[in-house]
């Protein structure tokens, strides 16, 4: 025999009242004078006989009364000896899913509240002498210990929802570290949540015994924003630019008529009413402009009601003055790149001779081509490996006569691809691989009949297992006409051939000037548009956006204006790294700041997993 509530065994001391009442009850007579009793005494004795009878009657009854109703607050229960739980001291850890989706209520409570209860009533169904410990998504240290019952019972009031999202392995596996630090008989493992199906991932742990209690809120509909970015990475003022939207409806409904309203800078910018079949998706973008530069705060925003978490999502991006290039030459190199970016207001184009490099300033620059040159000096290979470990990105245009033994020195300690020797072979290029970020916004789709560049002379580009190359401009003649490797973390781009007729006909056809020109605007270290609370997050601070007064000792600091916080911080070269992971409970605009000064904007959003809604 078990108890749901064996606490209330205690109100039996209560049956001692009908027995003290029974025992100190005395009735008051009153007098009646007869003239004769003798035919009374016996009538008097047969009366005493059944007066002693029914006390006794009303006094089990009262007693069986109270008893039963004691006996139901109790709740006794004849456990399954399958499920009965083993004798001997018992170490408790339950696990309490306070991800944003226990919101959603089930029969009228919140499924956070029911899950409170429940493991409440876990608690109080083991001994005071047993060991409890508490899990949330959050993992926090305070709850990741063993603790008294008591303190148990107050840990779990306090959980509230939360951003951050955890899987029944990631779980399982701080159980089962958990026990490993207490010596219990029995190891008792609770899981209480709604169990979505994106958190369903396998354990095979087998160290303590596993318990699932679902709790399912009611699946509501939900609309939830999905993602964003720009079709042109290059933001220049009062110029257009195009916002991509995903938007996503979870809901087994179709959404009619949301009006979604974009803001920059707190400042409506567009606005569009959509409609969104159920359990579908839809592209959306918006066109807007921007009158000055530094940190945009951007802000998607709708209302879906019940579900509102996941109804605004925010995004962050740096409208530069202007961005720089550089080219070194020799000092015959004739003058064909420069027209690439002079016309255009966003780039400042700079070009010195390899003689006189500023090897300082290599960091200000977006792209670095090196236009052409005879060869590469040790110096100036040292320098750019150091900006491309930095996120530079390397434009090579071989010179018509070039030592290929200095640039394959300089490209095989950058693990490039290297040249081989000038060879005479005629051929074209068969494909454009508009899948890379050199051909955004140059073509939609390949023309039919474009004309492509032709070969007459070139230095095959060659490449090894352990370089990562991906061809540009393919050819028919073994060799890629331009081809881009990782290098530190930035890209080098290989030109198969110098800016010569003698060589190709690829400087005077319309691909080769965008191509170029998208080298300097894309790069590997962009900061994203957005980050994700509860995920690992890096933060890189450029030097040349650094003020010279902040060093390595400074204090760097995260603030939305409610909330700061110090994030762990290092230096990487010209690099600051700011790693953010689970110190975020809030969403929106996060601004960065060192001794005072801002630094730039980060946008961080709710991990949109829990908009989904689907439960195993």
């Amino acid at each position: 025999m078990q108890f749901v509530f064996p606490w209330f065994l205690l109100a039996l001391f209560a049956l001692a009242i009908p027995v003290i009442i029974h025992l100190f009850y005395f009735r008051k007579f009153k007098k009646v004078y007869f003239s004769d009793i003798r035919f009374l005494k016996q009538v008097q004795e047969e009366k005493s006989t059944i007066e002693k009878l029914k006390k006794r009657l009303i006094l089990a009854s009262r007693l069986l009364a109270l008893f039963f109703l004691i006996l139901a607050f109790v709740q006794p229960f004849i456990g399954n000896n399958k499920n009965k739980l083993n004798q001997g001291t018992s170490a408790v850890c339950v696990y309490i899913d306070n991800s944003y989706s226990m919101g959603l209520k089930s029969g009228g409570e919140a499924a956070l509240s029911i899950a409170k209860t429940k493991a409440k009533e876990i608690a109080n169904a083991f001994t005071t002498g047993d060991k409890f410990s508490l899990l949330t998504n959050d993992l926090e240290g305070t709850h990741q210990r063993w603790m008294q019952k008591q303190d148990f019972l107050d840990a779990v009031e306090k959980i509230e929802l939360s951003p951050n999202i955890k899987t029944v392995n990631e779980i399982a596996k701080k159980e089962a570290t958990l026990f490993q630090t207490l010596g219990a008989k029995n190891k008792l493992g609770f899981f209480i949540s709604d169990f979505q199906k994106n958190m369903l991932t396998k354990s095979e742990d087998t160290s303590f015994t596993a318990h699932f209690l679902p709790i399912q809120g009611n699946p509501e509909k939900n609309l939830f924003i999905d993602s964003c970015w720009f079709e042109q990475p290059v933001f220049t003022i009062n110029s257009t630019n195009k916002l991509i939207v995903r938007l996503r409806n979870a809901g087994t409904t179709q959404a009619d008529k949301i009006r979604v309203s974009l803001k920059i800078n707190d400042a409506v910018k567009a606005i569009d009413d959509i409609t969104i079949p159920a359990e579908s998706s839809l592209i959306d973008s918006f066109n807007f402009s921007v009158t000055q530069a530094g940190w945009q705060r951007g802000e998607i925003s709708f209302n879906d009601y019940p579900i509102t978490f996941d109804d605004k999502f925010y995004f962050a991006f740096n409208v530069a003055t202007q961005e720089k290039v550089l080219s070194i030459e020799d000092a015959e190199t004739p003058n064909n790149i420069s027209s690439i970016f002079s016309n255009d207001v966003h780039f400042i184009f700079d070009k010195t001779n390899k003689g006189q490099i500023d090897y300082s300033s290599f960091k200000n620059y977006s792209l670095i081509i090196l236009n052409q040159l005879q060869e590469i000096s040790s110096g100036l290979a040292a320098s750019l490996k150091e900006y491309m470990d930095n996120g530079g990105n390397i434009y090579v245009i071989p010179g018509t006569n070039a030592s290929i033994a200095s640039y394959n020195s300089f490209l095989a300690n950058n693990n490039a691809g290297t040249y081989g020797e000038a060879i005479v072979k005629s051929g074209e290029v068969t494909k454009i691989n508009l899948n890379e970020e050199v051909f955004k916004g140059v073509f939609n789709q390949l023309p039919k009949n474009v004309e492509t560049p032709k070969i007459s002379k070139l230095y095959p580009v060659l490449s090894n297992s352990n370089t990562n190359v991906r061809e540009i401009l393919a050819t028919n003649t073994g060799s890629p006409l331009v081809a881009k490797f990782d290098a530190g973390k930035g890209y080098i781009y290989l030109q198969a051939v110098p800016l010569n007729a003698a060589f190709s006909d690829l400087q005077s056809k319309a691909i080769f000037a965008p191509m170029v020109y998208n080298c300097a605007v894309y790069k590997k270290n962009n900061q994203p548009l957005y980050y994700t609370i509860g995920k690992d997050n890096l933060l890189e601070l450029k030097s040349e956006g650094v003020p010279m007064d902040i060093g390595s000792e400074s204090v760097y600091k995260l603030s939305n204006g409610k909330n700061e916080f110090i994030p762990e911080n290092r230096s990487v070269g010209n690099t600051v790294l700011l790693r953010v992971n689970t110190n975020l409970t809030s969403d929106g605009h996060y601004s960065i700041t060192a001794n005072n000064k801002n630094l730039g904007v980060a946008a961080f959003n709710f991990d949109r997993t829990e908009s989904t809604l689907r439960f195993a």
